[in-house]
């Protein structure tokens, strides 16, 4: 979003306070000075104005270059203004911005403008503005949300998805600043995760899954007793009556998903197999071992929950979090060895990290779909 403010001149014509830069340099510049005018709106002949070069005095304060009277120019003389494609495009992004405003008319008086797409701008009527501003300042913002959820239950829970929305956008851009980066500690990767369980929650099979517990003990009494057997979660599938528990092994995005010898390369084992990697093969059986644990605990208290009265442990789910698919280069060999591998795996899904940060950039993308219930026919009313 950009915001111009403009000042009338007449009551058809006022100047933008702001100008357009086209070339921004560090000690010079050239600007478009803009006047807007309503009178031609039905034909488009809106925005006027002069371009101007500037450059710094002695107190860094911007300055226009004393103007040459072209008109008094002799034969053989002129003046070039050179403008590179950079600057051309910055000349047309600010004249778009100007027509756009332009077609507003003109307000006497002093205003302000924001110019952005629907998306980024919200409106909100001047004097309930004000209102919302003035609860906001005496600290009642707590006082009005109740008041909201009392009044307008709807609109209260649209404005907490609209925030949850902002929060998952947050999360997700550092999911993939994180990808990018390829040097995150499996310590790291879990407190994301820990802070961000919607990811798990719409991402694996579409179930809903409920972080219960990090860094649960598998081998005790129950999942928060003493124990050699330690998982980095402990989840559960959601329903309305019973849950049953799943077990989550985050592990890096850079860990190797295929072996590798010394010098870094994959290993080819024969027909066009390559060998696994050992912390993926480590992190299934490590697993695999605590699903069994997990399994075992619960028939020796013949079945009954361990965590919740409505959360049961019959034969739980593993899920893997492991690397990243771009290890193998679009490889078709490398991909198919690894995905006929995890195929093959009974009761043990892994995903990998970029799959995952997929599945959560689809759960953002799809927001309105998911939560915000678009289909409101009243949904575009709402001021916030």
């Amino acid at each position: 979003m950009e915001k111009f403010t403009t000042k009338s001149t007449s009551h058809h014509s006022q100047i933008v306070n702001e100008p357009i830069i086209i070339d921004d340099g560090e000690n010079t510049r050239k600007i478009f000075i803009a006047e807007l005018n309503d009178t031609k709106l039905h034909t488009g002949e809106t925005v006027s104005g002069t371009i101007v070069h500037q450059r710094k005095n002695k107190k860094d304060e911007w300055e226009n270059v004393e103007a040459i009277n072209l008109n008094s120019l002799k034969g053989g003389e002129g003046v070039k203004l050179n403008l590179r494609s950079a600057h051309v495009k910055n000349l047309y992004d600010g004249l778009t911005k100007l027509y756009a405003l332009s077609m507003k008319g003109v307000n006497y008086g002093e205003k302000e403008y924001v110019i952005g797409t629907s998306d980024e701008i919200i409106t909100i009527p001047a004097k309930r503005k004000k209102y919302i501003e003035e609860l906001l300042q005496a600290n009642h913002g707590e006082e009005v949300w109740k008041e909201l959820i009392e009044l307008n239950p709807d609109l209260a829970t649209k404005l907490a998805y609209a925030r949850i929305q902002s929060n998952r956008t947050s999360a997700l851009n550092e999911f993939k600043n994180s990808l990018e980066s390829n040097n995150k500690s499996e310590d790291y990767w879990q407190e994301f995760f820990t802070n961000n369980d919607w990811i798990f929650g719409y991402g694996l099979n579409y179930k809903f899954l409920v972080i219960e517990s990090d860094q649960p003990n598998y081998g005790g009494e129950n999942y928060t007793g003493k124990g050699k057997q330690k998982g980095d979660y402990l989840a559960y599938s959601e329903s309305e009556e019973i849950k049953f528990t799943v077990l989550v092994e985050i592990k890096k995005s850079n860990s190797p998903l295929l072996a590798k010898t010394a010098k870094g390369d994959n290993v080819r084992y024969r027909n066009g197999a390559w060998l696994l990697g050992s912390e993926l093969l480590g992190g299934v059986s490590q697993l695999q071992i605590n699903c069994k644990t997990w399994q075992k605990s619960a028939e020796e208290l013949k079945n009954k929950p361990l965590i919740d009265k409505d959360i049961f442990t019959v034969k739980p789910k593993g899920i893997l979090v492991i690397g990243n698919t771009k290890q193998f280069n679009n490889e078709i060999e490398k991909l198919t060895s690894f995905e006929l591998f995890r195929q093959s795996i009974s009761n043990i899904e892994i995903v990998t990290f970029d799959e995952l940060y997929e599945r959560a950039k689809y759960i953002v993308g799809n927001i309105s779909k998911i939560e915000l219930n678009k289909s409101d026919e009243n949904f575009d009313e709402y001021p916030f």
